[in-house]
């Protein structure tokens, strides 16, 4: 077994662990936001992290009156002066697996040093360079990916994030939605495995992940889990933005995963019928039993309330089918050629 598919398969006790931490770390997490009661957030990330802190944007720029920024760290620290007034009296939120990427841990120095912003460090490894700047730690270092490929790392760095969201906002039923959505992760895993493996099996090559809302920059990662782990072109995009160009390229090779919202039927089912005309493969994802759009596979992660939180089990679908996918074309997923797990600047 690689060590990519043990860290997928063992996310569920990551998660259990991240959620307890988490919410032992509440009365700090309440408190510094009574000590920094800035309504404005600047998420920052690198890859995988990056495509994250998309999602973050999305869970805190929908909390009342509160504005949020998604910024690569590359992008900041090329052009620091333009996001001058993007970053004044902001909380910034940096979302890294080894706390030892360039970009970030410059670009937090910037920050720090010219603004003073108040700055939260979601890290996965002790010790990490970020901490001299942070002014909140959360760091967890059981989540931490010793593949190349961040998979279960992924997993735990949204879900804390949903879970720092969610004490923000007061919103307690978004934390029971993320603890439910942990509790069905180990069983779902077991029982959807068989189903990835084969459908890795079947005549695709390349990949198209449609998600909306705070799942939408998960997505994007999982769709990256693809070119990463399988080697394989991975894209993401909104569900009916899809239609608007993108689409003209999917043809009877691609396989388009879909996470349907269970708020509305029409518009999504039409969707679904405009990409079964086109000859691939559409799998199917949603909180409903019923396969209600005559899918080729639909696949069902539980009766999960919180949109947000039903990225926990969607990005296990991507994850397990790229890595599946990867070991039908003979290809190592713990270590693909040129990539490395971090990046550091000389």
């Amino acid at each position: 077994m690689y060590i990519t598919e043990q860290e997928i398969m063992s996310q569920h006790i990551a998660l259990e662990k991240t959620f307890d931490y988490v919410m032992l770390q509440r009365e700090e997490i309440e408190a510094f936001f009574i000590q920094y009661p800035f309504k404005k957030f600047i998420f920052l990330g690198c890859g995988s992290s990056y495509m994250l802190c998309k999602s973050g944007e999305t869970l805190f720029s929908a909390c009342k009156n509160t504005s949020a920024s998604a910024i690569a760290g590359g992008d900041y620290l090329i052009h620091h002066g333009f996001y001058e007034e993007t970053v004044k009296e902001a909380i910034v939120v940096t979302l890294s697996r080894s706390g030892q990427t360039s970009e970030i841990i410059r670009s937090a120095k910037l920050i720090k040093e010219k603004y003073g912003n108040p700055i939260i460090s979601i890290c996965l490894k002790e010790d990490n360079h970020m901490m001299q700047y942070s002014d909140l730690n959360l760091t967890m270092d059981w989540c931490f990916d010793q593949s190349v490929c961040q998979t279960r790392s992924v997993t735990n760095l949204y879900t804390a994030m949903l879970l720092l969201a969610a004490v923000y906002k007061g919103d307690e039923d978004a934390i029971a939605s993320v603890k439910k959505a942990i509790s069905m992760n180990e069983t779902f895993k077991k029982e959807y495995q068989p189903v990835l493996k084969s459908l890795a099996e079947k005549d695709w090559d390349n990949v198209v992940v449609l998600a909306d809302g705070p799942v939408g920059g998960l997505a994007e990662e999982g769709a990256l889990a693809f070119t990463e782990i399988a080697m394989l072109p991975g894209k993401c995009f909104h569900l009916l933005d899809y239609r608007h160009g993108p689409i003209v390229i999917n043809d009877d090779k691609t396989l388009t995963v879909v996470l349907l919202s269970p708020v509305e039927t029409k518009l999504q089912g039409d969707l679904i019928k405009d990409l079964k005309k086109l000859g691939g493969i559409v799998i199917t994802v949603s909180t409903q039993k019923d396969n209600l759009y005559d899918a080729d596979r639909h696949i069902f992660i539980g009766e999960i309330e919180d949109f947000g939180a039903m990225g926990i089990p969607f990005i296990f679908v991507l994850q397990m089918a790229a890595y599946e996918k990867s070991m039908m074309l003979g290809n190592n997923p713990d270590a693909p050629a040129g990539l490395d797990p971090f990046i550091t600047l000389t």
